[in-house]
């Protein structure tokens, strides 16, 4: 099998998985989306369990070069709220190129070994450590809270619903952390 055919079908696996979670993708329907037959699905991966695995360890992958491309410190930039809005922006294109996957990662946590979400939380919080220094509080909440509203406006984006201004959204978010953290 060529490695065009199985990206294919690993792209499809992810919209699939995303859509209708492990349970409900269907190997026919994964392998229709791809252009493919069941059978070449089957001859490369063998089970769906080994295609969910696949797609969730290249995209961990992926995502996890992102992460770390974004979370370095820019030493231009030294004003904290200039770094944290920095930072927000591109957690928003981060978490919106990576829908499919962070969608997986919350709703099947519990078929995600050494979740990638505990690593992505971990190394947010140090990186927040970093930019906002000695402050009384917990970097890891911060994480979390930041990670849950940009998981909740994306989706939102997603579906098309209009009943929160996205933009908006995220320029109140920064504004009202930034103001809460005193930067």
């Amino acid at each position: 099998m060529s490695a065009d055919t199985e990206q294919k079908i690993l792209e499809a696996a992810l919209k699939v998985f995303s859509e209708k979670g492990y349970n409900g993708a269907r190997t026919r329907i994964i392998a229709e989306k791809s252009g493919f037959t069941e059978m070449t699905l089957f001859r490369k991966f063998e089970t769906k369990e080994n295609l969910f695995n696949r797609v969730l360890s290249e995209n961990k992958h992926k995502i996890m070069e992102d992460v770390d491309s974004l979370l370095v410190l820019d030493d231009e930039e030294k004003d904290p709220k200039s770094q944290f809005r920095i930072l927000i922006l591109n957690l928003v294109d981060l978490v919106d190129k990576n829908f499919e996957y962070v969608n997986i990662i919350i709703y099947e946590r519990e078929k995600i070994p050494n979740s990638v979400s505990k690593i992505f939380v971990s190394h947010l919080a140090n990186y927040l450590e970093k930019i906002l220094p000695e402050r009384e509080l917990d970097y890891t909440v911060l994480s979390f809270m930041i990670l849950s509203f940009l998981y909740f406006i994306t989706l939102n984006k997603k579906r098309e619903e209009t009943f929160l201004d996205l933009d908006q959204a995220i320029e109140e978010f920064i504004s009202y952390h930034s103001n809460s953290l005193g930067l």
